[in-house]
């Protein structure tokens, strides 16, 4: 385990190879036949233009002075075709009731440094995200239908090397994560982390009563791993429904970054036991004075008024400049553990 503290030396991102464009495909959930939004991001050589998307995942239809106030901007290509070449394929699961837009920020450095990006918007189901089979079978199944799409879309499949695919989680997405990479779920050793860390209370009692009715119905869960991811990220990732013995299964190489100021999934019981719980070259972040949502892109203007804990970071955090070093970091991370023409 390579421990390493990001505080507040922070540098600046390397320019951009490519512009990026974005589009967006629907993808069928396997398991309900519910239609999910999925977003993409790749290489293009066509100019790009700022694009406004509302909350809804609609675009902003106001003057741009007003839509940069209450509507996240991007600045893309909006359904361009890909640049020529070959690329990676990254996908990014946010956390519990969040959208494709939670890190548009990393979608967008990626997909400027040579990888397709796909970010689901996981169905929110019955359990709202948070807990039972739609989370802990769904999340994952989605990931790798969303990889079945991308590798099937008529535009973007023959551009990617299929050995070089990865996941990004943040929190719950860190959880899908890891189970796509290997990792067996089990509700029992997450209702046992509960009952041995009751100082872990904010966690544990995420989601109410019917997340904690949930996860005890879920019973045995299928083998979910994906052997076509071959690295994965996690962001405050919610550790609890693995076992040591469970992680140990995981072979794929792993960044962690923690948040030291993180109170939902507390850094001893979850970043850092990742940490030590998973194959020794595991690389592990602590984020100096982070919050659990501090690894979500910014807010707008207005959206961050009423964006509640996920638009606020502690006191004295700033969440633009940590993005910069971060979002480099994990272009690295899968130029280093997925670089192009590896054979395995």
């Amino acid at each position: 385990m390579g421990l390493v503290l990001l505080g507040v030396a922070f540098t600046t991102e390397a320019a951009p190879s490519s512009n990026v464009a974005y589009r967006r495909i629907d993808v069928q959930d396997a398991a309900t036949g519910e239609l999910f939004p999925v977003a993409l991001w790749y290489p293009t050589r066509a100019a790009s233009a700022p694009l406004f998307l509302t909350g809804t995942l609609s675009g902003c239809r106001l003057p741009a002075m007003l839509c940069r106030l209450i509507a996240f901007e991007m600045q893309v290509a909006n359904n361009a075709p890909p640049a020529d070449g070959k690329f990676g394929l990254i996908v990014i699961s946010h956390g519990a009731g969040g959208t494709f837009l939670n890190h548009r920020d990393l979608a967008m450095a990626l997909a400027s440094h040579g990888y397709v990006v796909a970010a689901p918007t996981h169905p929110r189901g019955k359990d709202n995200d948070i807990s039972g089979v739609g989370v802990w079978v769904g999340r994952p199944t989605q990931v790798s239908r969303v990889i079945d799409a991308v590798l099937g879309d008529a535009e973007l499949g023959s551009h990617i090397q299929r050995e070089r695919i990865g996941v990004v989680g943040h929190s719950n997405g860190g959880y899908t994560a890891l189970a796509v990479a290997g990792a067996k779920p089990s509700p029992a050793a997450s209702i046992a982390h509960c009952r041995q860390h009751p100082d872990d209370s904010k966690f544990c009692s995420y989601g109410g009563a019917a997340a904690r009715e949930a996860t005890r119905k879920v019973g045995d869960i299928p083998d979910v791993r994906d052997p076509r991811v071959r690295a994965i990220v996690l962001m405050a990732p919610n550790a609890a429904p693995f076992t040591d013995a469970a992680l140990a299964q995981v072979t794929v190489p792993v960044r962690v970054y923690g948040a030291e100021r993180d109170d939902l999934t507390l850094v001893r019981y979850h970043a850092e036991r990742l940490a030590k719980a998973l194959p020794p070259e595991t690389e592990y972040v602590l984020v100096k004075r982070a919050g659990h949502f501090s690894f979500i892109a910014r807010f707008p203007g207005v959206l961050k008024l009423v964006g509640g804990e996920a638009a606020q970071d502690p006191e004295g955090f700033d969440r633009d400049a940590m993005h910069e070093v971060m979002n480099s970091e994990i272009v690295d991370f899968f130029d280093r553990k997925l670089p192009s023409g590896q054979t395995r």
